[in-house]
């Protein structure tokens, strides 16, 4: 697919992709991220559940309504994928970016985030193409979560718990490599 095919599929995206999700939880951690820099408070598991949201609202945004109608387009699913996590991204890393400086103390790098945002997205590549997103969107809330409310439990089960934010870089490093593999599914 060459660049000016790209070009001319943005638009007709655009269109599709469903941004509630993506401006919902904007909205929410802008809000949030408000209150907390008037109350000075600590951001604490705000920012580890917003960095999770968004990348659900991300992995969320891969979801084509009109992906068995484009089945049998030459351009493979996953340039349609990387497309649309373009075009979110286009606005999500911004987004962010805003909500990181405005919550009171250091915030939570990008890496984090894209941790779990690739981590559903690795998901959402091996899952059968009609529950996939559903399932995928679900995983960055659900690891966030459990290390949150599981963070103290020591050893093994506790590194790889925080494993997207202690090495973010290797999780995108090994999600990356599930997408490339699992490309052609």
């Amino acid at each position: 697919m060459n660049a000016t095919t790209l070009r001319q599929a943005a638009y007709p995206t655009t269109r599709a992709i469903t941004w509630a999700p993506l401006v919902a939880v904007g909205g929410l951690l802008l809000a949030l991220g408000t209150v907390l820099r008037l109350l000075d408070g600590p951001p604490g598991p705000v920012l580890v559940l917003g960095a999770a949201a968004m990348a659900a609202a991300l992995v969320f945004s891969l979801r084509d309504p009109a992906a068995p109608l484009l089945a049998a387009v030459p351009t493979p699913l996953i340039v349609r994928r990387v497309l649309r996590l373009a075009l979110v991204g286009a606005v999500a890393l911004p987004l962010w970016g805003l909500v990181a400086t405005m919550l009171p103390g250091d915030g939570l790098a990008l890496a984090p985030g894209l941790a779990l945002t690739a981590t559903g997205v690795a998901v959402a590549t091996w899952l059968p193409i009609d529950r996939d997103v559903s399932v995928a969107a679900a995983v960055p809330l659900f690891w966030a979560s459990a290390t949150e409310l599981l963070g103290g439990v020591g050893g093994v089960a506790g590194d790889a718990l925080a494993r997207w934010a202690t090495d973010p870089w290797w999780v995108v490093a090994v999600a990356g490599l599930l997408v490339a593999l699992g490309r052609h599914r």
